[in-house]
């Protein structure tokens, strides 16, 4: 976890040795007034003022050097630049963006995807891999916070910083957090079973009711259908048409349409239970700073305040997965089958849209003036070939 570089103990520590100073003053002022006559000082008397005097200006001297060393560290930090804090931290993001890159080349180019199913053998190995993916994609996580608290630490200006490439991170964060789209999936699926006409509905209505038909579905069922998407297939039937009737009738009064025949509903309730039944792992944008921050500790040997947790630690993140965030992780790619790839499998589009946007950012960086030597002709190569090969698949 986080901590900040420099705390309230040192300074502590610091007013404490100089009252230890100052004590020592007063007592080295007080021995010739108890032991010796005011105009002299005896020899033994003289030697000890003097070395207390020398001990308390030694430990003055140590003092000042330490608390200037801090003042002086304090203030190069609030003086730097955010295109500095930028540059900081671009080497080991584009590093985290290569790894995920790598590793989405295996999935969506070479088609080697078989280690996302967890009853594939090996299952060590395959184990291993599933978790590596995850552990490149939480870094990626962690450097993108990382790089962030620094800039918001930093003096506010007129005209606020914009990295080169915010886009391509803003797109990265947005396909592990953003649901609107798999809300209106399911809305328009369910309409087409019923044959229920939206098309009156503007983009902007269709998202809101896409919305409230989520909150009804959820209303009906409990938050169990976001971890299991097995909960509606184990209804009984008639549970499954008393669920479906009910949507049909929220559905059909706000879309101002005629109730569904109560025929066509049990004689749709498997195709319309397979389109509700879904599975996603969203990573909502707050959930992402939490994640990011447990990704990161300080960092003492670098003009870069945090580095990254190790892969051990980080397994041990998973294994005790007490958070929404690590709990929706953990199992965030777990037996997606790119084989016969399930509709409702939202997993699959989103790691789709991230693998694309890794690769895009590293596209982005080689653009650039200063930065382009972090990506070198294979791994541009590779990311582009992955770019395609992503929009080109169909999910």
């Amino acid at each position: 976890m986080i901590q900040p570089r420099v705390g309230l103990g040192k300074v502590l520590a610091s007013m404490h040795t100089l009252m230890l100073v100052g004590h020592a003053v007063a007592a080295a002022q007080a021995l010739p007034a108890s032991c010796s006559p005011p105009a002299t000082i005896s020899a033994p008397n003289a030697t000890i003022l003097a070395a207390a005097i020398g001990a308390a200006a030694a430990i003055i001297g140590m003092v000042i050097k330490d608390l200037g060393f801090e003042l002086l560290r304090e203030g190069r930090t609030k003086s730097r630049s955010e295109r500095e804090v930028y540059r900081q931290y671009l080497a080991p993001l584009a590093g985290s963006c290569e790894k995920i890159m790598w590793r989405s080349r295996e999935i969506f180019v070479e088609r080697r995807h078989s280690f996302l199913k967890t009853a594939t053998l090996p299952l060590e190995f395959n184990s291993y891999k599933r978790r590596s993916t995850l552990y490149r994609v939480a870094a990626l996580i962690g450097w993108v916070r990382a790089m962030s608290l620094e800039l918001d630490a930093l003096p506010r200006k007129a005209t606020p910083f914009r990295a080169p490439i915010a886009t391509e991170i803003s797109a990265f964060q947005k396909a592990l957090a953003d649901g609107p789209h798999v809300e209106r999936h399911r809305l328009e699926q369910v309409s087409a079973i019923w044959k229920i006409d939206l098309g009156g509905l503007n983009d902007e209505q269709l998202n809101q009711l896409a919305s409230r038909f989520e909150d009804e579905l959820h209303a009906a069922v409990g938050s169990d259908l976001r971890a299991d998407s097995n909960t509606l297939r184990a209804l009984s039937i008639n549970d499954q048409i008393a669920l479906c009737t009910r949507l049909a009738m929220f559905l059909c009064q706000h879309a101002g349409a005629q109730m569904v025949d109560a025929t066509v509903i049990a004689e749709t309730v498997a195709q319309t239970i397979r389109g509700l039944s879904y599975r996603e792992a969203l990573l909502y944008r707050d959930w992402q700073d939490a994640l990011g921050d447990a990704m990161l500790v300080p960092d003492p040997d670098s003009p870069r305040r945090y580095k990254i947790i190790g892969y051990e630690a980080f397994g041990k993140l998973l294994d005790d997965a007490e958070t929404p965030w690590l709990k929706v992780l953990s199992k965030s790619i777990d037996d997606i089958d790119f084989d016969d790839v399930d509709p409702n499998d939202f997993r699959a589009l989103q790691l789709k849209d991230l693998s694309a946007a890794a690769a895009s950012i590293l596209i982005r960086i080689s653009e650039t003036r200063h930065e382009k030597f972090l990506v070198n002709g294979a791994c541009l190569g590779a990311a582009q070939a992955l770019v395609k090969a992503v929009k080109s698949h169909k999910i």
